[in-house]
Protein backbone atom coordinates (compact mmCIF):
# COMPACT_ATOMS: atom_id res chain seq x y z
CA UNK A 1 0.00 0.00 0.00
CA UNK A 2 1.04 3.61 -0.34
CA UNK A 3 1.14 4.83 3.23
CA UNK A 4 4.48 6.09 4.43
CA UNK A 5 6.68 4.43 1.85
CA UNK A 6 4.85 4.83 -1.43
CA UNK A 7 4.23 1.43 -3.05
CA UNK A 8 6.80 -0.26 -0.79
CA UNK A 9 4.85 0.18 2.45
CA UNK A 10 5.87 -0.69 5.99
CA UNK A 11 5.91 -4.26 7.13
CA UNK A 12 5.05 -6.24 10.17
CA UNK A 13 4.89 -10.00 10.42
CA UNK A 14 1.29 -11.14 10.05
CA UNK A 15 0.09 -13.63 12.64
CA UNK A 16 3.61 -14.03 14.11
CA UNK A 17 4.38 -15.43 17.57
CA UNK A 18 4.68 -12.96 20.42
CA UNK A 19 8.50 -13.03 20.46
CA UNK A 20 8.54 -11.98 16.80
CA UNK A 21 5.83 -9.34 17.12
CA UNK A 22 8.20 -6.36 17.01
CA UNK A 23 10.53 -7.76 14.33
CA UNK A 24 8.74 -5.98 11.49
CA UNK A 25 9.31 -2.55 13.00
CA UNK A 26 12.96 -3.31 13.78
CA UNK A 27 13.57 -4.63 10.26
CA UNK A 28 11.92 -1.56 8.77
CA UNK A 29 14.17 0.69 10.86
CA UNK A 30 17.31 -1.21 9.82
CA UNK A 31 16.38 -1.14 6.14
CA UNK A 32 15.68 2.59 6.32
CA UNK A 33 19.31 2.98 7.48
CA UNK A 34 20.56 0.62 4.72
CA UNK A 35 21.72 -1.86 7.38
CA UNK A 36 20.68 -4.82 5.29
CA UNK A 37 23.07 -7.36 6.82
CA UNK A 38 21.57 -6.76 10.27
CA UNK A 39 18.05 -6.97 8.85
CA UNK A 40 18.85 -10.34 7.27
CA UNK A 41 20.34 -11.54 10.54
CA UNK A 42 17.08 -10.67 12.27
CA UNK A 43 15.01 -12.44 9.60
CA UNK A 44 16.98 -15.66 9.92
CA UNK A 45 16.02 -19.08 8.59
CA UNK A 46 14.64 -19.92 12.03
CA UNK A 47 12.51 -16.75 11.97
CA UNK A 48 11.18 -17.63 8.52
CA UNK A 49 10.42 -21.19 9.58
CA UNK A 50 8.48 -19.97 12.64
CA UNK A 51 6.49 -17.37 10.73
CA UNK A 52 5.89 -19.22 7.46
CA UNK A 53 4.46 -17.04 4.69
CA UNK A 54 4.81 -13.82 6.69
CA UNK A 55 8.48 -14.61 7.37
CA UNK A 56 9.18 -15.18 3.69
CA UNK A 57 7.43 -11.92 2.83
CA UNK A 58 9.47 -9.94 5.33
CA UNK A 59 12.61 -11.43 3.80
CA UNK A 60 11.28 -10.61 0.33
CA UNK A 61 10.75 -7.00 1.32
CA UNK A 62 14.34 -6.66 2.53
CA UNK A 63 15.62 -8.19 -0.72
CA UNK A 64 13.40 -5.85 -2.75
CA UNK A 65 14.87 -2.81 -0.99
CA UNK A 66 18.33 -4.15 -1.83
CA UNK A 67 17.26 -4.31 -5.49
CA UNK A 68 17.82 -8.09 -5.49
CA UNK A 69 14.76 -8.74 -7.59
CA UNK A 70 15.20 -12.44 -8.47
CA UNK A 71 15.75 -13.42 -4.83
CA UNK A 72 12.86 -11.22 -3.68
CA UNK A 73 10.48 -12.75 -6.22
CA UNK A 74 11.56 -16.24 -5.19
CA UNK A 75 10.78 -15.43 -1.55
CA UNK A 76 7.33 -14.14 -2.56
CA UNK A 77 6.67 -17.32 -4.52
CA UNK A 78 7.60 -19.42 -1.48
CA UNK A 79 5.27 -17.34 0.70
CA UNK A 80 2.36 -17.80 -1.70
CA UNK A 81 3.10 -21.53 -2.06
CA UNK A 82 2.86 -21.93 1.72
CA UNK A 83 -0.34 -19.87 1.97
CA UNK A 84 -3.30 -22.18 2.42
CA UNK A 85 -6.96 -21.62 1.52
CA UNK A 86 -7.65 -20.27 5.01
CA UNK A 87 -4.64 -17.94 5.03
CA UNK A 88 -5.19 -14.53 6.60
CA UNK A 89 -5.72 -11.63 4.21
CA UNK A 90 -2.71 -9.83 5.74
CA UNK A 91 -0.36 -12.30 4.06
CA UNK A 92 -1.78 -11.58 0.61
CA UNK A 93 -1.73 -7.84 1.29
CA UNK A 94 1.96 -8.02 2.19
CA UNK A 95 2.66 -10.13 -0.90
CA UNK A 96 0.91 -7.55 -3.07
CA UNK A 97 2.94 -4.71 -1.57
CA UNK A 98 6.20 -6.53 -2.27
CA UNK A 99 5.15 -7.34 -5.83
CA UNK A 100 4.30 -3.69 -6.43
CA UNK A 101 7.76 -2.73 -5.18
CA UNK A 102 9.16 -5.22 -7.70
CA UNK A 103 7.17 -3.48 -10.45
CA UNK A 104 4.93 -6.49 -11.09
CA UNK A 105 1.42 -5.02 -10.83
CA UNK A 106 -0.28 -7.87 -12.71
CA UNK A 107 1.09 -10.42 -10.26
CA UNK A 108 0.09 -8.05 -7.45
CA UNK A 109 -3.45 -7.95 -8.86
CA UNK A 110 -3.76 -11.72 -8.45
CA UNK A 111 -2.84 -11.63 -4.76
CA UNK A 112 -4.92 -8.49 -4.18
CA UNK A 113 -7.98 -10.35 -5.43
CA UNK A 114 -7.08 -13.25 -3.13
CA UNK A 115 -6.78 -10.82 -0.23
CA UNK A 116 -10.20 -9.41 -1.02
CA UNK A 117 -11.64 -12.92 -1.14
CA UNK A 118 -10.03 -13.80 2.19
CA UNK A 119 -11.41 -10.66 3.87
CA UNK A 120 -14.29 -9.11 1.87
CA UNK A 121 -14.99 -6.58 4.62
CA UNK A 122 -11.35 -5.56 5.16
CA UNK A 123 -10.18 -2.10 4.19
CA UNK A 124 -6.53 -3.07 3.63
CA UNK A 125 -7.25 -5.39 0.67
CA UNK A 126 -9.27 -2.57 -0.91
CA UNK A 127 -6.37 -0.15 -0.47
CA UNK A 128 -4.00 -2.65 -2.09
CA UNK A 129 -6.45 -3.21 -4.94
CA UNK A 130 -6.67 0.54 -5.48
CA UNK A 131 -2.88 0.84 -5.60
CA UNK A 132 -2.64 -2.02 -8.08
CA UNK A 133 -5.32 -0.64 -10.38
CA UNK A 134 -3.66 2.77 -10.27
CA UNK A 135 -0.33 1.25 -11.31
CA UNK A 136 -2.09 -0.55 -14.16
CA UNK A 137 -3.59 2.72 -15.37
CA UNK A 138 -7.15 1.65 -14.57
CA UNK A 139 -8.15 4.84 -12.78
CA UNK A 140 -11.93 4.24 -12.46
CA UNK A 141 -11.28 0.85 -10.83
CA UNK A 142 -8.66 2.39 -8.54
CA UNK A 143 -11.10 5.10 -7.43
CA UNK A 144 -13.88 2.56 -6.83
CA UNK A 145 -11.61 0.35 -4.69
CA UNK A 146 -10.38 3.37 -2.70
CA UNK A 147 -13.94 4.50 -2.08
CA UNK A 148 -14.74 1.04 -0.70
CA UNK A 149 -11.73 1.31 1.62
CA UNK A 150 -12.87 4.73 2.87
CA UNK A 151 -16.41 3.46 3.40
CA UNK A 152 -15.07 0.55 5.45
CA UNK A 153 -12.52 2.56 7.45
CA UNK A 154 -13.02 6.35 7.20
CA UNK A 155 -10.62 6.96 10.12
CA UNK A 156 -7.70 5.12 8.49
CA UNK A 157 -5.14 7.46 6.94
CA UNK A 158 -4.07 4.86 4.37
CA UNK A 159 -7.63 4.61 3.02
CA UNK A 160 -7.87 8.40 2.59
CA UNK A 161 -4.40 8.47 0.99
CA UNK A 162 -5.44 5.77 -1.47
CA UNK A 163 -8.53 7.78 -2.45
CA UNK A 164 -6.53 10.98 -2.89
CA UNK A 165 -3.88 9.24 -5.00
CA UNK A 166 -6.38 7.42 -7.18
CA UNK A 167 -8.28 10.64 -7.87
CA UNK A 168 -5.00 12.40 -8.67
CA UNK A 169 -4.19 9.69 -11.22
CA UNK A 170 -7.06 10.99 -13.35
CA UNK A 171 -5.40 14.36 -13.92
CA UNK A 172 -5.67 15.93 -17.35
CA UNK A 173 -2.95 17.29 -19.60
CA UNK A 174 -2.59 20.39 -17.42
CA UNK A 175 -2.15 18.32 -14.26
CA UNK A 176 -5.51 19.27 -12.71
CA UNK A 177 -7.96 16.84 -11.11
CA UNK A 178 -11.20 16.71 -13.15
CA UNK A 179 -13.84 19.13 -11.90
CA UNK A 180 -16.30 16.40 -10.91
CA UNK A 181 -13.67 14.92 -8.54
CA UNK A 182 -12.07 18.05 -7.08
CA UNK A 183 -14.31 18.35 -4.03
CA UNK A 184 -13.93 14.65 -3.22
CA UNK A 185 -10.16 14.87 -3.74
CA UNK A 186 -9.83 17.92 -1.52
CA UNK A 187 -11.89 16.25 1.20
CA UNK A 188 -9.73 13.09 1.06
CA UNK A 189 -6.54 15.19 1.28
CA UNK A 190 -7.80 17.16 4.29
CA UNK A 191 -8.93 14.02 6.14
CA UNK A 192 -5.65 12.21 5.37
CA UNK A 193 -3.58 15.12 6.71
CA UNK A 194 -5.80 15.36 9.79
CA UNK A 195 -5.16 11.63 10.40
CA UNK A 196 -1.39 12.14 10.20
CA UNK A 197 -0.60 11.11 6.61
CA UNK A 198 2.64 12.19 4.95
CA UNK A 199 1.81 15.05 2.51
CA UNK A 200 4.27 13.66 -0.06
CA UNK A 201 2.12 10.53 -0.41
CA UNK A 202 -1.07 12.34 -1.39
CA UNK A 203 -0.25 12.80 -5.08
CA UNK A 204 0.33 9.90 -7.42
CA UNK A 205 3.37 10.27 -9.70
CA UNK A 206 2.50 10.84 -13.32
CA UNK A 207 3.31 7.90 -15.50
CA UNK A 208 5.04 7.99 -18.86
CA UNK A 209 2.02 6.78 -20.82
CA UNK A 210 1.02 10.26 -22.04
CA UNK A 211 4.55 11.25 -23.03
CA UNK A 212 5.03 7.87 -24.69
CA UNK A 213 1.82 8.24 -26.68
CA UNK A 214 2.77 11.72 -27.88
CA UNK A 215 6.23 10.46 -28.86
CA UNK A 216 4.75 7.56 -30.85
CA UNK A 217 2.30 9.87 -32.63
CA UNK A 218 5.09 12.30 -33.55
CA UNK A 219 7.30 9.46 -34.76
CA UNK A 220 4.48 8.05 -36.86
CA UNK A 221 3.82 11.49 -38.37
CA UNK A 222 7.48 12.01 -39.24
CA UNK A 223 7.74 8.56 -40.82
CA UNK A 224 4.58 9.10 -42.88
CA UNK A 225 5.91 12.45 -44.08
CA UNK A 226 9.19 10.84 -45.11
CA UNK A 227 7.40 8.03 -46.91
CA UNK A 228 4.95 10.33 -48.66
CA UNK A 229 7.76 12.54 -49.97
CA UNK A 230 10.00 9.64 -51.02
CA UNK A 231 9.84 6.71 -53.43
CA UNK A 232 9.04 3.04 -52.99
CA UNK A 233 12.58 2.19 -51.91
CA UNK A 234 12.33 4.65 -49.06
CA UNK A 235 9.21 2.79 -47.93
CA UNK A 236 11.16 -0.48 -47.93
CA UNK A 237 14.05 1.11 -46.01
CA UNK A 238 11.67 2.58 -43.45
CA UNK A 239 9.94 -0.78 -42.98
CA UNK A 240 13.30 -2.48 -42.47
CA UNK A 241 14.27 0.17 -39.92
CA UNK A 242 10.99 -0.31 -38.07
CA UNK A 243 11.48 -4.07 -37.97
CA UNK A 244 14.99 -3.57 -36.59
CA UNK A 245 13.62 -1.27 -33.84
CA UNK A 246 11.01 -3.86 -32.85
CA UNK A 247 13.65 -6.59 -32.74
CA UNK A 248 15.92 -4.41 -30.59
CA UNK A 249 13.05 -3.65 -28.18
CA UNK A 250 12.28 -7.37 -27.82
CA UNK A 251 15.94 -8.12 -27.11
CA UNK A 252 16.19 -5.40 -24.46
CA UNK A 253 12.97 -6.52 -22.77
CA UNK A 254 14.16 -10.12 -22.78
CA UNK A 255 17.50 -9.18 -21.22
CA UNK A 256 15.73 -7.09 -18.58
CA UNK A 257 13.44 -10.01 -17.81
CA UNK A 258 16.34 -12.37 -17.27
CA UNK A 259 18.02 -9.90 -14.94
CA UNK A 260 14.83 -9.51 -12.92
CA UNK A 261 14.55 -13.24 -12.44
CA UNK A 262 11.35 -13.51 -14.49
CA UNK A 263 12.01 -14.23 -18.19
CA UNK A 264 9.81 -12.40 -20.67
CA UNK A 265 7.80 -15.47 -21.81
CA UNK A 266 7.02 -16.47 -18.24
CA UNK A 267 6.03 -12.93 -17.31
CA UNK A 268 3.77 -12.58 -20.36
CA UNK A 269 2.07 -15.90 -19.63
CA UNK A 270 1.50 -14.85 -16.03
CA UNK A 271 0.00 -11.52 -17.08
CA UNK A 272 -2.15 -13.24 -19.70
CA UNK A 273 -3.54 -15.66 -17.13
CA UNK A 274 -4.39 -12.79 -14.79
CA UNK A 275 -6.11 -10.83 -17.57
CA UNK A 276 -8.18 -13.80 -18.72
CA UNK A 277 -9.24 -14.63 -15.17
CA UNK A 278 -10.34 -11.07 -14.54
CA UNK A 279 -12.30 -10.84 -17.79
CA UNK A 280 -14.12 -14.07 -16.99
CA UNK A 281 -15.39 -12.49 -13.77
CA UNK A 282 -16.18 -9.04 -15.20
CA UNK A 283 -18.47 -8.99 -18.29
CA UNK A 284 -18.33 -5.19 -18.55
CA UNK A 285 -14.54 -5.19 -18.62
CA UNK A 286 -14.62 -7.93 -21.25
CA UNK A 287 -16.94 -5.78 -23.37
CA UNK A 288 -14.57 -2.81 -23.11
CA UNK A 289 -11.63 -4.98 -24.15
CA UNK A 290 -13.60 -6.34 -27.11
CA UNK A 291 -14.26 -2.80 -28.31
CA UNK A 292 -10.63 -1.77 -27.86
CA UNK A 293 -9.35 -4.88 -29.65
CA UNK A 294 -10.39 -3.40 -32.99
CA UNK A 295 -9.03 0.07 -32.22
CA UNK A 296 -5.75 -0.44 -34.10
CA UNK A 297 -7.38 -1.59 -37.36
CA UNK A 298 -7.97 1.92 -38.84
CA UNK A 299 -4.21 2.49 -38.65
CA UNK A 300 -3.47 -0.39 -41.03
CA UNK A 301 -4.56 1.37 -44.27
CA UNK A 302 -2.94 4.59 -43.04
CA UNK A 303 0.53 3.02 -43.02
CA UNK A 304 0.04 0.83 -46.09
CA UNK A 305 -2.30 1.53 -49.01
CA UNK A 306 -2.79 5.23 -48.38
CA UNK A 307 0.80 5.74 -49.53
CA UNK A 308 0.36 4.58 -53.15
CA UNK A 309 -3.03 6.31 -53.22
CA UNK A 310 -1.40 9.59 -52.29
CA UNK A 311 1.34 9.09 -54.87
CA UNK A 312 -1.26 8.45 -57.57
CA UNK A 313 -3.04 11.59 -56.43
CA UNK A 314 0.25 13.45 -56.96
CA UNK A 315 0.55 11.83 -60.43
CA UNK A 316 3.61 9.81 -59.36
CA UNK A 317 2.20 6.27 -59.58
CA UNK A 318 3.79 3.25 -58.00
CA UNK A 319 4.27 0.05 -60.01
CA UNK A 320 1.57 -2.60 -59.54
CA UNK A 321 3.98 -4.95 -57.75
CA UNK A 322 4.72 -2.31 -55.13
CA UNK A 323 1.01 -1.55 -54.56
CA UNK A 324 0.27 -5.26 -54.27
CA UNK A 325 3.12 -5.74 -51.81
CA UNK A 326 1.89 -2.89 -49.61
CA UNK A 327 -1.68 -4.23 -49.69
CA UNK A 328 -0.40 -7.70 -48.80
CA UNK A 329 1.48 -6.17 -45.88
CA UNK A 330 -1.78 -4.58 -44.78
CA UNK A 331 -3.62 -7.93 -44.89
CA UNK A 332 -0.74 -9.50 -42.95
CA UNK A 333 -0.97 -6.72 -40.36
CA UNK A 334 -4.71 -7.39 -39.91
CA UNK A 335 -4.00 -11.10 -39.43
CA UNK A 336 -1.28 -10.30 -36.91
CA UNK A 337 -3.70 -8.14 -34.92
CA UNK A 338 -6.35 -10.88 -34.89
CA UNK A 339 -3.87 -13.60 -33.97
CA UNK A 340 -2.32 -11.43 -31.25
CA UNK A 341 -5.76 -10.77 -29.73
CA UNK A 342 -6.55 -14.49 -29.98
CA UNK A 343 -3.32 -15.46 -28.27
CA UNK A 344 -3.72 -12.91 -25.50
CA UNK A 345 -7.44 -13.15 -24.75
CA UNK A 346 -8.43 -16.51 -26.26
CA UNK A 347 -10.18 -17.73 -29.39
CA UNK A 348 -13.74 -17.08 -28.20
CA UNK A 349 -12.84 -13.51 -27.24
CA UNK A 350 -11.29 -12.84 -30.66
CA UNK A 351 -14.34 -14.30 -32.40
CA UNK A 352 -16.67 -12.05 -30.41
CA UNK A 353 -14.49 -8.97 -30.89
CA UNK A 354 -14.13 -9.22 -34.69
CA UNK A 355 -16.98 -11.41 -35.97
CA UNK A 356 -19.89 -11.21 -33.51
CA UNK A 357 -20.17 -7.47 -32.89
CA UNK A 358 -21.21 -4.88 -35.43
CA UNK A 359 -18.27 -2.68 -34.45
CA UNK A 360 -15.72 -5.42 -35.11
CA UNK A 361 -17.35 -6.46 -38.40
CA UNK A 362 -17.51 -2.85 -39.56
CA UNK A 363 -13.90 -2.09 -38.64
CA UNK A 364 -12.62 -5.26 -40.29
CA UNK A 365 -14.80 -4.88 -43.39
CA UNK A 366 -13.88 -1.27 -44.13
CA UNK A 367 -10.15 -1.92 -43.72
CA UNK A 368 -10.20 -4.90 -46.08
CA UNK A 369 -12.33 -2.92 -48.55
CA UNK A 370 -9.78 -0.07 -48.60
CA UNK A 371 -6.92 -2.49 -49.19
CA UNK A 372 -8.79 -4.28 -51.98
CA UNK A 373 -9.94 -1.04 -53.64
CA UNK A 374 -6.36 0.24 -53.81
CA UNK A 375 -5.13 -2.89 -55.62
CA UNK A 376 -8.16 -2.86 -57.93
CA UNK A 377 -7.54 0.73 -59.01
CA UNK A 378 -3.81 0.09 -59.49
CA UNK A 379 -4.56 -2.90 -61.73
CA UNK A 380 -7.19 -1.07 -63.78
CA UNK A 381 -6.41 1.05 -66.80
CA UNK A 382 -7.39 4.66 -67.35
CA UNK A 383 -8.53 5.32 -63.81
CA UNK A 384 -9.82 8.90 -63.35
CA UNK A 385 -7.59 11.06 -61.22
CA UNK A 386 -10.61 11.93 -59.05
CA UNK A 387 -10.95 8.26 -58.09
CA UNK A 388 -7.51 8.26 -56.48
CA UNK A 389 -8.29 11.52 -54.71
CA UNK A 390 -11.53 10.03 -53.36
CA UNK A 391 -9.79 6.84 -52.22
CA UNK A 392 -7.06 8.83 -50.45
CA UNK A 393 -9.68 10.88 -48.62
CA UNK A 394 -11.56 7.66 -47.76
CA UNK A 395 -8.44 6.32 -46.03
CA UNK A 396 -8.11 9.47 -43.93
CA UNK A 397 -11.85 9.70 -43.27
CA UNK A 398 -12.01 6.15 -41.96
CA UNK A 399 -9.03 6.76 -39.69
CA UNK A 400 -11.01 9.56 -38.05
CA UNK A 401 -14.41 7.83 -38.14
CA UNK A 402 -13.10 4.45 -36.96
CA UNK A 403 -11.13 5.99 -34.13
CA UNK A 404 -14.08 8.16 -33.08
CA UNK A 405 -16.36 5.12 -33.13
CA UNK A 406 -14.03 3.13 -30.88
CA UNK A 407 -13.59 6.05 -28.46
CA UNK A 408 -17.36 6.65 -28.28
CA UNK A 409 -18.28 3.01 -27.70
CA UNK A 410 -15.47 2.52 -25.19
CA UNK A 411 -16.39 5.67 -23.24
CA UNK A 412 -20.04 4.57 -23.07
CA UNK A 413 -19.06 1.11 -21.86
CA UNK A 414 -16.76 2.65 -19.24
CA UNK A 415 -19.61 4.85 -17.96
CA UNK A 416 -22.00 1.92 -17.76
CA UNK A 417 -19.40 -0.19 -15.97
CA UNK A 418 -18.62 2.63 -13.53
CA UNK A 419 -22.30 2.98 -12.64
CA UNK A 420 -22.45 -0.76 -11.99
CA UNK A 421 -19.42 -0.81 -9.66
Amino acid sequence: MDSGQGDDGAFGAADAPDDDASSGERVHSLVAQSRFAEAHALVSDAFVERNGSAGYLLRAWILAQEKRRPQAREAVDWALALAGPAEAADVFVLAGVVLLSLDEPHAALTVALRATGADPDGWEPSVLLSDVYRRLGRVPDAVAAARRAVALAPQEAEAQVALARSLTSGRGLLGRVPGRHRAEHQGAVERALMLGADPSQLSAPRGGALAGTVAVVLLLGVQLFRIATGDVWQVIATAAGGAAMVALAVILISVSGRRSGTPLPARLLGIRATVRTELAADPWLRRIREINAAAVLPLVPLVTTVLPCDKERQRAPWPLWAVSAVAAAGVAAVLVVILAVRWWYGGLFAERAFLRTWNGLLQLGVVLALLAATVALAAASRVPHAAWQTLTLAHLAWLLAGTALTVTLSARAHRERASAL
